[in-house]
C-alpha cells in the first residue's frame, strides 16, 4: 500500500527457494521492469504444500533460506528488493490444533488423484485444455495447488506485476489465464529458460541428481530437444525449390519429433512421463495418439508443416528426479 501511495508498484518473484541462476535471471528480469523511482521488488521464498501429492518431495525439497537471502543480496537490484518468506501460507484455513503444523498436513491430506487437500478450504482449481495434459495427467494436484497460492501471493504482496520462468511453461499459462479469467489485476511477465553448462534447465531439483543420472540426463534430454528446435529453426530459413514434394500432414511430423525425443530419453535410462508438441497459446496436442516411428528420416522443409509458435514440452525422471525441458519448434 505504502508503494502504491506513491504511486510505485510492487514486482513480485515467487519461488520456492532452493534458488539458482535461473531465479537470479528472474529477479534481473523484475529488476528491468522497475520504471519508476521507488518500485519494489519482492522475492518470495515458500515451498507450498498444496502442489505435493504423499509420494512427492515436499519433505526433500531444497530449503536453505539464508543461502537463499545471500544469493538474492548478490543481484542488480538490491536497493529496492525485499524478501518475503512466511512460515505458512494456510494457517486461517485450518482448524485450531496446536498439535499438527499446517503445512505438514496439507502436504499429507491428499489421495494421490485429488485435485486439493480435503482441509483445504477454498482453492483455485484451473479448468480447460490448459490444465488437461502435459504435467496435469500425472500431477492432477499440481495446478490446483500453484494458482491457489499464488492468487494468495498476489493479495498478501499486493503485485502490480510478477515475474515467472518459461522452463515451466505450462504453469506460466495458466497463471495467465487464471489472472484474465479472474480479473486479477497484476501483469504477468516470463523470462526465457535458462540453462546450465550441461544444457540442463536449471532447476533447484537438479540438486537431487546423482552424478551418473545427471550424466544420463545432459546427454539425452536437453541435446534431443536443441537438435529438434534446431532443425525445425533451420528448415523455416531454407529455400525450397518450386516442385519440392509437400510435407506431411502436421500431426505426423510432430510424433515423429516426439518420438525421436522419448527414444533418445529412454535409452539413456530416463522414464519419459511425457514428450508432446503443442499450440503455445491452447498447450492442445499437435501430434497424434497413434505415434511415429523414431527412425523415420524427415526431409529437408517438413517441420515447416508445424503451426507457427508450436512448442515441444517434455517431463522425464532419471533417478527419481523429474525434470522439465521445453523448447520452441
Amino acid at each position: 500500500a505504502e508503494q502504491h501511495a506513491r504511486g510505485a508498484r510492487v514486482i513480485l518473484v515467487p519461488t520456492m527457494g532452493g534458488l539458482h541462476a535461473g531465479h537470479i535471471s528472474l529477479i534481473d528480469h523484475a529488476a528491468s521492469v522497475c520504471a519508476n523511482e521507488g518500485d519494489a521488488i519482492v522475492v518470495s521464498v515458500y515451498v507450498n504444500p498444496a502442489q505435493f501429492a504423499p509420494h512427492e518431495d515436499f519433505d526433500t525439497y531444497p530449503r536453505n533460506l539464508d543461502d537463499d537471502v545471500r544469493l538474492i543480496a548478490e543481484t542488480k537490484a538490491t536497493e529496492h528488493l525485499a524478501v518475503f518468506a512466511p512460515q505458512d501460507m494456510y494457517a486461517d484455513e485450518e482448524e485450531d490444533d496446536d498439535n499438527v503444523q499446517p503445512n505438514a498436513r496439507l502436504a499429507a491430506e491428499r489421495d494421490a488423484d485429488s485435485a486439493m487437500p480435503s482441509t483445504l478450504k477454498t482453492h483455485v482449481v484451473p479448468c480447460g485444455s490448459l490444465a488437461a495434459g502435459l504435467c496435469a495427467e500425472s500431477r492432477p494436484h499440481f495446478f490446483g495447488g500453484v494458482c491457489t497460492v499464488v492468487l494468495k501471493l498476489f493479495n498478501v504482496t499486493s503485485a502490480d506485476v510478477a515475474v515467472f520462468g518459461e522452463k515451466d511453461f505450462q504453469q506460466l499459462c495458466i497463471v495467465r489465464a487464471m489472472v484474465r479469467h479472474l480479473d486479477v489485476p497484476v501483469r504477468v511477465e516470463s523470462a526465457p529458460l535458462v540453462r546450465d553448462d550441461d544444457l540442463l534447465a536449471l532447476s533447484s531439483r537438479n540438486r537431487g541428481l546423482s552424478e551418473d543420472a545427471r550424466l544420463a540426463a545432459s546427454s539425452s534430454l536437453p541435446v534431443s530437444m536443441l537438435s529438434v528446435s534446431a532443425a525445425a529453426e533451420a528448415d523455416r530459413a531454407l529455400t525450397l525449390p518450386a516442385d519440392a514434394p509437400p510435407p506431411p500432414p502436421t500431426w505426423e511430423v510432430a510424433s515423429c519429433l516426439e518420438a525421436r525425443i522419448a527414444k533418445a530419453c529412454s535409452e539413456a535410462g530416463g522414464e519419459v512421463d511425457y514428450v508432446t508438441a503443442v499450440d503455445r497459446e491452447t498447450l492442445q496436442p499437435i501430434g497424434s495418439v497413434k505415434g511415429c516411428s523414431a527412425d523415420i528420416e524427415l526431409p529437408d522443409g517438413w517441420t515447416r508443416a508445424l503451426p507457427e509458435g508450436a512448442r515441444m514440452c517434455a517431463a522425464v525422471v532419471y533417478g527419481g528426479v523429474r525434470l522439465l525441458d521445453n523448447v520452441a519448434l
